[in-house]
């Protein structure tokens, strides 16, 4: 649920989904980022016995840093989801927040490099992005074609989780 969308959060909670993900992401607009980030503290800090796991900004984004810092500090946070994860580099800086990451996959440069990111320490799970994948590797979203790809996406992230016993 988006970070921006604070009465949002306790609906989300209650709806006995296994792990609730708040957005500072995609789903923020850019004017909103640090907003988001105010209203997760504000809620984490008056509900400490909530777990979620936040979807930050990308490594290139301006507010990454700031993310980070932001899941470090709150106990409540139990991961960080990392978007546009490509390069291992990307990963172990993350990963210096000591909570446990999931590297978001979302291009065909990430899925080169999916041994090296899974390698990575403190990686806790890999998980890939659909609708930005799709879209990087140039096919329709929603078609035939791209669910035979999606399989074999699935299946590597498999393969790179067995090898790397995530």
């Amino acid at each position: 649920m988006p970070g921006s969308r604070p009465e949002r959060f306790v609906k989300a909670l209650g709806s006995g989904a296994d792990v609730i993900i708040v957005d500072f992401e995609d789903a923020v607009e850019e004017h909103l980022k640090a907003q988001a980030r105010e209203n997760l503290a504000v809620f984490l800090n008056a509900n400490p016995r909530t777990s979620v796991v936040v979807r930050i900004n990308a490594a290139e984004h301006p507010m990454h840093a700031e993310d980070l810092q932001f899941c470090a500090k709150h106990d409540a946070v139990a991961a960080v989801l990392l978007p546009k994860a490509e390069i291992a580099a990307q990963v172990q800086a993350a990963s210096e927040c000591k909570k446990p990451i999931w590297p978001l996959i979302e291009s065909a440069a990430g899925l080169m490099n999916l041994d090296a990111i899974a390698s990575v320490s403190g990686v806790h799970r890999l998980t890939f992005g659909a609708l930005d994948l799709a879209l990087d590797l140039g096919v329709r979203a929603a078609s035939p074609a791209v669910y035979r790809i999606f399989d074999q996406v699935r299946y590597q992230l498999l393969i790179s989780s067995s090898l790397n016993q995530l």
